[in-house]
């Protein structure tokens, strides 16, 4: 039994976890927790079945970001261990990533799994976890005397959110990534999607493109541009088939926007501007003909160029040609279409032209850039 104890003892000093040993009748023979940590809650106790196996293990999960884990010991020591990831141990760990339930839950099942392995020179069978809805506990949440921070803890704050899509929108990538981290910080995303968190994990990543798109129209970026992009995040959330952290694909996706807006701070809110712009993205497909914008736009083709040059400080043409590469891009790194294909469908004349723009704005090939980025 000592040697269990050193071994627990190790595991709290490593982890940061809180431990508990209890004897089949329920009462505390051992406890391994950081001083402020709180004593396991009776709550959760009775959620346990003391009748366990030898060698069996439960997992639970709580609404509220907590999460604990249930081993029963050899019959020979009568014991059941807890391990309990509460928030003052996700606070403590002082991992952005850890407010995400999914992740801290991931983390306590990980230290499971090696405590187990120590206990059995085996890996256990480890089920789906068993949910437990905190919403029931309200009154006694009140007589504990939680107080309202405690309380409040499980969504993030909208005060924060509102600061970093305020960053986005102005595109300023120094600003936004603290921003990001104080929001993450703040407290837990939602839950989406009970009992899959694959697929709670790809809806809050949906949700949180949703609010960058948002802010990024709002800082300048075309509208459909923006979608575009939007729409190709999206894509390649659902191919995921594993997700190991959120938190560094929301600030993936979040950067990504970030310089876009940043590409696009020379959007003006000029009607005319715009009207040409709009033009662009509509006629991506086909080949940059100003005379027919004119013509469609009813200004001559001097009093657009003109007009485009002094508000952008760039040329239609140009403009139109970052589009292109801007859905090159796109294209490589989310398709599996040709160079060859790509070309026919933004309206180049051959690949040898498209390779050429390119590598002028990129400074490498498309195929080399497909090697590197290519999902």
């Amino acid at each position: 039994m000592n040697q269990l104890l050193a071994l627990l003892k190790e595991l709290h000093l490593a982890s940061n976890i809180s431990i508990f040993v209890y004897d089949h009748e329920q009462k505390l023979v051992n406890q391994f927790k950081q001083t402020v940590s709180p004593s396991f809650p009776n709550r959760f106790l009775t959620k346990i079945d003391f009748s366990l196996t030898t060698g069996s293990v439960k997992i639970f999960n709580t609404s509220r970001n907590e999460c604990f884990s249930v081993i029963s010991l050899p019959e020979n020591n009568r014991k059941i261990l807890v391990l309990w990831c509460n928030v003052q141990t996700i606070a403590a760990l002082g991992y952005f990533r850890d407010s995400f339930p999914s992740i801290s839950l991931e983390r306590l099942i990980s230290y499971t799994k090696i405590l187990y392995f120590s206990l059995f020179q085996k890996l256990p069978v480890i089920e789906q976890p068993n949910f437990i809805s905190d919403f029931s506990f309200v009154a006694e949440e009140k007589d504990e005397h939680l107080t309202e921070t405690d309380v409040n803890i499980y969504h993030n704050s909208y005060y924060k959110e509102k600061l970093m899509l305020q960053a986005l929108e102005k595109g300023i990538l120094v600003e936004f990534r603290p921003r990001l981290a104080d929001f993450i910080n703040s407290g837990t995303f939602g839950k989406m999607a009970v009992g899959n968190e694959l697929r709670n994990s790809k809806n809050l990543l949906i949700a949180a493109t949703t609010l960058f798109t948002r802010a990024a129209i709002k800082g300048g970026m075309h509208p459909e541009s923006a979608y575009m992009l939007s729409d190709r995040c999206v894509q390649r959330i659902e191919r995921l088939n594993q997700i190991d952290s959120i938190v560094d694909l929301i600030q993936e996706i979040g950067e990504i926007f970030v310089k876009r807006v940043r590409a696009a701070q020379s959007f003006s809110n000029s009607s005319l501007i715009f009207l040409i712009q709009d033009y662009v993205f509509k006629n991506l497909a086909e080949p940059i003909n100003l005379t027919l914008m004119a013509k469609q736009l009813g200004y001559s083709k001097n009093y657009l160029c003109r007009s485009f040059k002094q508000a952008t400080n760039q040329t239609i043409v140009d403009y139109a040609n970052e589009q292109k590469i801007r859905e090159i891009q796109s294209q490589l790194i989310f398709s599996h279409k040709t160079v060859t294909e790509i070309a026919a469908m933004l309206g180049f004349y051959d690949q040898s032209y498209l390779t050429k723009l390119f590598k002028k704005y990129l400074h490498t090939t498309p195929t080399q850039f497909r090697k590197k980025y290519h999902i």
